[in-house]
C-alpha cells in the first residue's frame, strides 16, 4: 500500500496570507498540531501550532513567519511504512504527499496509517497471538513457519521488535488458530522460550 492510496481528503490547507488566528481554528477544529502552508499546489512548510502560539499578534500572515525547521513530506509513490517511520521519528500529525513534480497532493494522517497496519497485520482476523523471546542469531523464519504447519496452523501475521536493553528478540505470531496447546508444545520441544500466548477466550475473561 502506498502513501497515494492513504491520502486524507479532509485536512484543510493553509494558504501564506492566513492570519495565525485562523491556523489555530483549523487546528483546533480538526484536532491536529500541524497544517501545511500550500500556495499554487506547491508545499512551503508545515505550520506548527507552538509557533503560532509564541506570535505577539495572532492575526499576523502566515507568509511573515520564519521556517527554518524541517520541511517533512512524503513522495506519493513511497511505501505507508516509510511514512509510519517519519511520523515516529519526527513527532508528526499530518505528512504532506508531495508528487513527483513536488506538486502537493494532500496529507497522511495517524488515523488512515492506523488503519492500514491494522489490515497487513491480521488484527480484523480471528485467532490466538503468540510471543517468542529469542536470541537474534536463533531467528529463522522458515522454521517457525514449518513448525506452525506442522500443526496445522496458518501464521496471519509476524512482526519483530528488539529489546534496547537486553538485545533479545521478540516474535509476535498471530495464528489462525484459538486453541494453541499443540504449538506450544511443538516450539517448547525445539527450545523456544515463550514470554505470553492471548486468545480471543482469555481477552473475553
Amino acid at each position: 500500500m502506498l502513501a497515494r492510496d492513504l491520502i486524507s481528503t479532509v485536512v484543510p490547507i493553509l494558504h501564506p496570507l492566513d492570519p495565525g488566528s485562523r491556523a489555530l481554528r483549523l487546528m483546533n477544529e480538526y484536532h491536529l498540531t500541524q497544517l501545511p502552508l500550500v500556495l499554487e499546489n506547491k508545499y512551503l512548510a508545515l505550520v506548527e501550532e507552538d509557533d503560532i502560539l509564541d506570535l505577539e499578534d495572532p492575526e499576523v500572515a502566515l507568509e511573515n513567519m520564519e521556517y527554518n525547521g524541517p520541511k517533512p513530506a512524503i513522495a506519493e509513490n513511497a511505501h505507508f511504512f516509510e511514512a509510519i517511520r517519519l511520523f515516529h521519528e519526527m513527532k508528526l500529525a499530518v505528512l504532506p504527499v508531495i508528487s513527483q513534480e513536488k506538486e502537493y497532493i494532500g496529507v497522511l494522517t495517524k488515523d488512515s496509517l492506523l488503519s492500514a497496519l491494522a489490515q497487513y497485520n491480521g488484527v480484523k482476523e480471528h485467532g490466538g497471538i503468540l510471543a517468542l523471546d529469542l536470541d537474534p542469531r536463533d531467528y529463522s523464519l522458515s522454521e517457525i513457519a514449518r513448525i506452525a504447519e506442522s500443526n496445522d496452523v496458518t501464521l496471519l501475521s509476524v512482526s519483530t521488535i528488539t529489546n534496547p536493553a537486553s538485545g533479545r528478540l521478540e516474535v509476535l505470531l498471530k495464528t489462525n488458530r484459538q486453541e494453541l496447546h499443540g504449538l506450544l508444545a511443538t516450539f517448547e520441544r525445539f527450545n523456544y522460550n515463550i514470554k505470553y500466548t492471548i486468545t480471543e477466550e482469555q481477552e473475553e475473561d
